[in-house]
């Protein structure tokens, strides 16, 4: 099968559905395999549309919003949606059509070589988990495995395939190709660390949880409900996750910081234990003043 097959049966066999794009000729082999993928296309009318669309997909399924585009411009329009996943951590997957190898800048010292050839992968490289083209076909496994990996593990974001024309229409033989290691990570937590929380959430008076768009990426919402109710723990969250609680019930207090609700700010302030699940505390949140934040607390992240 070609490398442009490969891809969007990978993609498949991950359980997603539809892909977001605006066709163009340095994609042509990948718009082809698409189309006979069984894949769901949803074509935009603009790569901005594409990627933000992909992004709010990945936001809500929880799965990599995917998005094709064609060479130049096609890539460079898709900026600030992967810009939006990259700050509020959302998988996507973008892969982008290429001038084909032999016609790429290279080490020439040009501005452009291949037709509509912008080096794409180090434009986006400082807001993607991994941003890579493929120069070797064999290597279409492992570029494809990693990136998946990188969009959905720990600190999901987007992920970055640049796909050289002659490169997607080349034909591969699947038992050449090199798979991927997963590397080995561990994320436990001690007994005593465990312990160490529970004494002081046992401890406190006023314990409050601020709960970030981190705990829906980790579909963790059932097990932060059920934390809070059997501990009667009040709960803030982040505008990101903000519909994860009834604004009527009895222990959401509502979304703290500049932009926050004044009686979610008094609460915090006068907390004597802040529990921070799946978000970071970024400005809006402290009210640019870190040394006052929930200054009589104790602050576990």
């Amino acid at each position: 099968m070609r490398v442009s097959d490969y891809i969007f049966r990978f993609i498949k066999n991950k359980g997603i559905q539809h892909i977001f794009m605006v066709p163009g000729g340095g994609a042509m082999y990948l718009v082809d395999s698409l189309g006979y993928s069984g894949l769901e296309y949803v074509c935009m009318q603009h790569e901005q549309a594409a990627s933000c669309a992909a992004e709010a997909y990945g936001q809500h399924t929880n799965k990599p919003g995917v998005v094709l585009v064609t060479a130049g411009p096609g890539g460079t329009n898709t900026v600030t949606g992967v810009a939006a996943a990259w700050i509020d951590s959302t998988p996507m997957i973008l892969i982008s059509g290429q001038a084909k190898r032999a016609d790429l800048i290279g080490n020439r010292g040009i501005r452009q070589g291949g037709s509509q050839e912008v080096k794409i992968t180090e434009i986006v490289a400082p807001i993607t988990k991994y941003a890579v083209q493929i120069q070797h076909p064999q290597d279409i496994r492992y570029c494809l495995e990693k990136a998946y990996y990188e969009a959905t593990t720990g600190r999901m974001g987007p992920v970055w395939l640049d796909v050289p024309l002659d490169v997607q229409a080349t034909n591969i033989d699947e038992k050449q190709l090199i798979p991927f290691e997963v590397p080995d990570t561990d994320t436990s937590i001690t007994t005593e660390q465990i312990n160490k929380v529970l004494s002081l959430i046992y401890n406190s008076k006023k314990p409050v949880l601020l709960a970030g768009n981190g705990v829906k990426s980790a579909e963790a919402e059932k097990d932060l409900e059920c934390f809070i109710r059997r501990l009667q723990i009040p709960v803030f969250t982040t505008w990101k996750s903000i519909d994860m609680f009834d604004e009527e019930d009895p222990l959401y207090i509502g979304h703290p910081g500049v932009m926050g609700d004044r009686g979610a700010n008094f609460a915090l302030q006068e907390s004597d234990l802040l529990l921070i699940f799946g978000s970071r505390t970024d400005n809006s949140i402290t009210a640019y003043n870190e040394s006052n934040f929930a200054p009589k607390a104790k602050k576990i992240i």
